[in-house]
């Protein structure tokens, strides 16, 4: 796409939208006024405090956020419970509409950065246009879809210059690495899916099907091999437009009875004329969920079919999503169970996650689910949309081999900082704006890594989905730093293990699956605003690993201290840890060492295959 004015004059505009520096001084040269207040949530543009850049964001404070967030959980029961009583909707349909108004909270965020002024003066978005990752281009706030009522409004499409965006790779890992955290189960489930397409289905009265891959999922498909399960995996197409497309489904009576509950909420934090395109918005989203639900029915019922001579059972990553709630509606009417197990460990330590993505949680769709831990069975079985019956049957191997990832790498420096400061196109698991959060991860740089007497290497989070068309600017402060060496490659945690002695890194994500499970010190930081533990989960982490809270008095000043001790030192009081860590892992980690795809497999052959 072309940059193009569409006879638009710059030079009237007082207010412009735009979330991009090279944008911004485009649009200078075409007439924008340098006065103009530019309204953004990019942290590039917001950096250097420029009082013509306006934070759209500002609203959201902690207090305001923390508000919006906390009402979610409950809309989502009570939009689940509505629809679940609609004539001809299924379970799997309500969840995929409960699911679609957890996805809708993103827009009305934005909606609620609008004010009045905004439907009725002159506005300008500059919407840009670039290279992204596979969720599609997520630079662009939905301005124009919100302001479309303005007749003051204009949009003008910029296209990015010498653009680049890389997603995550293992280019430069070498295969022995690959292998050595792979392991031979990766071989054997390589080689059984090439094998067993080739042979004639009558050799098989067992199959397992997998439109997905997961670590633990690998394991236990390997392990299945030795008793004849034939391993298929199945895939449909993507679905990217539903346009024209009619449904079966009644939309106008799920939108009617929805739309209450989701007005109540629009009226609650939108601007007066805001409420009716936000609702207009919403409907729009909810029919195209509702058809796109149809479409990958009907995609995975031509895929999925029922045998009478084999059994079968489905093992799914992340059944959560809406293509794979289509999957398991398929399964379910042809009584072929749907197996799963959790991404990493987030549910049993993250505060977030109870407290509003229980929609998401791939318990709500599966029949059977593989456990890590007996604490992520007791936030799932505590769900309001649990469906699944739990087994623990540990980690996978890939993170029970961390522990044999010493320290290879005598160049490397020592502590590695593993970020996991991720921006997002409206609210998240964070408490905080985008702004806000790079903020924060600058004090970390400068006021701690900076002044530690050890070389640190700062390790970017693997960004897949280009979130902002500038370099975060966190990184000009890594960059000017003397002891800080910058790893910006998409490189996963896992394949840099071996290189460092000690890890630093913050949020109760599943990235912390992997540094623990190395036996190396890690040292925790626990944003409270951003994605923090649970109460339990810091209590047993406190003891297990080096926590520290970000809002405790002299937080910075704490963990420069601890962290500017020798290296030695630091491993002297890990050690002292051993024993909580070793109750700490089994509880919040992995209840058992090793055999998660055995485990699981005489469980599968009991259950689903005897």
């Amino acid at each position: 796409m072309e940059n193009m004015t569409q006879d638009v004059n710059f030079s009237q505009y007082d207010t412009i939208f735009c979330d991009s520096l090279q944008a911004l001084d485009w649009a200078y040269q075409q007439g924008l006024s340098c006065d103009a207040i530019v309204r953004t949530s990019a942290p590039a543009l917001l950096w250097n405090k420029n009082p013509n850049m306006q934070n759209i964001e500002a609203r959201w404070t902690v207090d305001e956020q923390k508000k919006f967030q906390s009402t979610i959980l409950k809309m989502t029961e009570d939009v689940f419970d509505l629809t679940l009583n609609i004539p001809g909707v299924v379970r799997e349909l309500a969840l995929a509409i409960s699911q679609s108004t957890y996805r809708f909270q993103k827009t009305l965020y934005k909606a609620a950065c609008l004010v009045e002024s905004d439907f009725t003066e002159a506005r300008l978005f500059i919407y840009v246009d670039g290279k992204t990752g596979p969720a599609g281009n997520m630079m662009n706030s939905p301005w124009d879809k919100l302001l479309v009522s303005n007749p003051l409004f204009s949009m003008v499409n910029y296209k990015l210059r010498n653009d680049e965006w890389k997603v995550l790779t293992t280019q430069g890992i070498s295969n022995w690495q690959r292998f050595k955290i792979a392991g031979y189960e990766t071989l054997i489930y390589r080689l059984a899916v090439k094998l067993m397409r080739k042979l004639p289905s009558r050799l098989f009265t067992r199959e397992l099907l997998i439109p997905n891959e997961s670590e633990k999922h690998i394991e236990i498909a390997a392990s299945l091999v030795q008793y004849g399960v034939k391993i298929t995996e199945i895939n449909i197409e993507s679905i990217s437009k539903v346009e024209g497309i009619a449904s079966n489904a009644d939309i106008s009576l799920i939108y009617e009875t929805v739309a209450p509950i989701m007005r109540k909420r629009v009226e609650e934090w939108v601007a007066p004329s805001a409420v009716e395109v936000t609702m207009s918005l919403f409907k729009s989203h909810l029919e195209n969920q509702l058809k796109q639900f149809e479409l990958l029915v009907d995609s995975w019922s031509k895929v999925i079919i029922k045998s009478d001579r084999v059994k079968q059972s489905v093992l799914v990553n992340a059944p959560g999503s809406i293509k794979n709630r289509a999957l398991s509606y398929v399964c379910r009417k042809n009584n072929i169970p749907i197996m799963s197990s959790p991404h990493g460990i987030t549910i049993e330590i993250s505060r977030a996650h109870s407290n509003m993505l229980h929609v998401l949680l791939s318990s709500s769709i599966a029949d059977m689910m593989f456990m890590n831990n007996y604490k992520a069975v007791d936030v799932a079985q505590n769900s309001y949309f649990n469906n699944a019956k739990h087994y623990v049957v540990g980690m996978p191997l890939r993170l029970i081999r961390m522990k044999y990832a010493q320290k290879t790498d005598k160049l490397a420096p020592p502590i590695v900082y593993v970020s996991t400061n991720l921006y997002h196109m409206g609210f998240s698991a964070s408490e905080k704006t985008d702004y806000s959060n790079a903020k924060s991860e600058q004090k970390i740089i400068t006021d701690v890594l900076s002044k530690l007497p050890h070389k640190v290497c700062y390790k970017t989070y693997p960004e897949d989905n280009r979130r902002y068309a500038d370099v975060d600017p966190v990184l000009r402060d890594v960059k000017s730093t003397n002891n800080i060496v910058l790893f910006s490659d998409k490189v996963d945690m896992r394949y840099l293990v071996s290189k460092y002695s000690i890890f630093v890194t913050t949020c109760a994500t599943s990235t912390l699956g992997w540094v623990v499970m190395s036996g190396k010190p890690v040292v925790f930081i626990d944003q409270k605003n951003n994605n923090p533990l649970t109460d339990d989960a810091h209590v047993s982490l406190s003891k297990g690993i080096f926590v520290f809270d970000d809002d405790m008095h002299n937080f910075h000043k704490n963990l420069r201290n601890f962290l500017s001790k020798p290296i030695s030192e630091i491993d002297r009081l890990w050690s002292e840890k051993k024993k909580y860590r070793e109750k700490m892992i089994k509880n919040y980690f992995s209840t058992y060492e090793g055999g998660a795809g055995k485990r699981a497999v005489k469980i599968i052959l009991r259950e689903c295959f005897s």
